[in-house]
């Protein structure tokens, strides 16, 4: 397999595991496309122009005296009017659609509604855009009708402004007229005065002739605007707008690819651990272990209560890579940490203990996360004296012999709660006589610890410890966090002797609250199972974990021979359940 075919494989999984991304983006586009998309549209389309003829009431220049751009402005201001004349028009015209459907252009551009570029042509073209033919027509026609009456009534009205001023000029010559002939009845000849009105009153005859041809040439001209050039077209029929298949099909693709992008994105911006080849490259440590997911038929202590299940398998192959010599000497001790909370440290180190019992070894499991209390409640140990009491004594060999003597075996192996009161500070000393202990013992010690990014314990048992394993929860813990513990692991000189990869638990050992494990039912039929009272009204929990048998007692896969088992553990009945403690 090439590096194309790997790459492609990955992005295969990224778009696998953010299905839901996709199908949210493609749901999302689909629906604006057909939201905001322009509906498709089939209409007929007709035109008309209209030849115009320059006026008095025209605002241009000398050389084109006709704005066309001004002309198609008022055109299109028209639509009260047209809507009121359109009653002859089948179907309900408003003005809204009039507008909408409506394009006055000129220079004979019937792109666009107003042409802004500089014209001469005295010709505006008009194009209406109806349901139906007759509608398209009679609109434009009407519209092109419309737009004459209009500019026609606005040549007349600025006609009769200037008639009304010359007849008010043409008034006021009549009057200075009479005056001045008054004057000459008033004086004699020979007077200045008469010589004066004289003068005045020749002038203002030529004037008031002026005037009054000009009035009588305004008034007797008829009115000229224009006229319709070409009557309504026949309409063509045409569409606008996006079917609204093409539009489902775009807003699908478009969120496909929208989708499938955010999904790379968000795969590139997530550093959160997705894969053991992520986990190999930040550590620097090969994943000896793969944990599935814990599910009804697959419970979080498979080491337990069933052989059959692909958990099982798991730890029993990391309990071979255990047991296996590391640089020449054989590991007695090893420490389960990891970066966060509630990844499944304890999940681990549990089965782990437990599936190197069953190959054989004597094993003593130590809570040495003592700010969770899961394991003494798991094994019913709450309130028994354990590590916190060994702390606070000499922490000398013999204390650790006591301890050691004097803790209790579960299911073929033995367990050091945390024990009673606060919990005092853990010592490289006392750590290393419970070592010394244990080994006089030929025991096998496993620490559940506390996350050594976060906590100063976790740094100090993989320092002790033979072999460390980093635990990472896929899809919780971050790169990052892996790459930083893996740097303070080596400042304290710790031996990773690899690393842990858990799916992320659905179940967990013991009630939602009560640490990072919760409870699961024991399969039926399991040997040596204690079946709770009918007033307790469950059946085989966890509850009773303490009261279950042995390693040997639970059996091998069929077919299979394993090593030797430990020793069965006889059930005490004055150790209370794992609730009760």
């Amino acid at each position: 397999m090439n590096n194309d075919e790997l790459e492609l494989g990955h992005y295969g999984r990224i778009l696998r595991r953010s299905w839901w991304m996709i199908v949210l983006a493609v749901v999302a586009c689909t629906i604006l496309a057909v939201l905001f998309a322009p509906a498709q549209r089939n209409f007929y389309e007709s035109r008309a122009s209209v030849q115009l003829v320059p006026s008095e009431a025209d605002v241009g220049r000398i050389n084109d005296p006709i704005s066309e751009e001004t002309e198609a402005l008022v055109a299109a201001s028209l639509g009260d009017r047209v809507v009121e004349a359109s009653g002859e028009i089948d179907g309900a015209l408003t003005l809204d659609e009039w507008r909408e459907n409506l394009l006055v252009s000129a220079c004979l551009d019937s792109g666009a509604v107003i042409v802004t570029t500089d014209c001469n042509t005295q010709i505006l073209e008009f194009l209406y855009r109806g349901d139906s033919p007759d509608e398209a027509s009679g609109i434009v026609q009407l519209s092109a009708e419309v737009y004459l009456d209009a500019r026609e009534e606005r040549a007349a009205a600025v006609r009769q402004s200037k008639v009304d001023r010359l007849e008010a000029q043409l008034a006021d010559l009549d009057l200075r007229i009479q005056n001045e002939e008054a004057i000459l009845t008033t004086f004699d000849e020979e007077t200045v005065e008469y010589t004066l009105a004289e003068i005045r009153l020749r002038r203002l005859e030529p004037e008031r002739l002026g005037i009054r041809s000009e009035l009588n040439l305004t008034d007797g001209t008829p009115l000229d605007i224009g006229r319709v050039l070409s009557p309504a077209s026949t309409p063509e029929e045409d569409s606008s707008g996006i079917p609204r298949a093409f539009a489902i099909i775009a807003g699908v693709l478009m969120g496909l690819l929208l989708g499938g992008t955010a999904a790379v994105l968000s795969d590139r911006l997530d550093r959160r651990l997705s894969s053991a080849a992520e986990t190999e490259l930040d550590l620097g440590v090969p994943v000896l272990g793969d944990i599935p997911r814990i599910t009804e038929d697959s419970p979080a202590l498979v080491t337990a209560v069933s052989s059959h299940t692909p958990g099982a398998e798991a730890f029993r192959r990391l309990a071979a890579a255990t047991l296996a010599p590391r640089n020449g000497y054989v590991v007695d001790s090893i420490t389960v940490t990891g970066a966060n909370e509630k990844e499944g440290r304890t999940t681990a180190a549990v089965n782990m203990a437990l599936a190197l019992a069953q190959s054989g070894r004597q094993v003593l499991l130590v809570a040495a996360d003592r700010r969770n209390t899961a394991v003494d409640r798991l094994f019913g140990l709450a309130s028994q004296p354990g590590l916190n009491d060994f702390l606070r004594s000499n922490v000398d060999l013999e204390s650790a012999r006591t301890a050691i003597a004097q803790t209790e075996e579960r299911l073929g192996i033995h367990v050091m709660p945390t024990g009673t009161g606060s919990p005092p500070s853990l010592s490289s000393n006392g750590l290393a006589s419970l070592l010394t202990a244990a080994q006089e013992r030929n025991m096998m010690i496993v620490f559940d610890s506390p996350p050594a990014l976060t906590h100063a314990d976790g740094l100090l048992l993989a320092s002790v410890a033979d072999a460390v394993y980093i635990l990472a929860a896929v899809g919780r813990t971050r790169r990052s966090q892996l790459t930083e513990l893996r740097v303070q692991l080596l400042n304290v000189q710790a031996d990773i002797a690899g690393a842990i990869l858990n799916r992320t638990s659905r179940l967990s050992l013991l009630p939602s609250g009560s640490g990072d494990i919760g409870s699961v039912r024991v399969p039926t039929g399991v040997p040596g199972t204690v079946r709770s009272t009918p007033a307790t009204g469950t059946d085989g929990t966890f509850e009773s974990l303490h009261r279950l048998a042995a390693p040997s007692e639970l059996g091998e896969p069929e077919g299979a021979s394993g090593p030797p088992q430990a020793t069965p553990v006889e059930a005490r009945g004055d150790i209370p359940s794992a609730d009760q403690a």
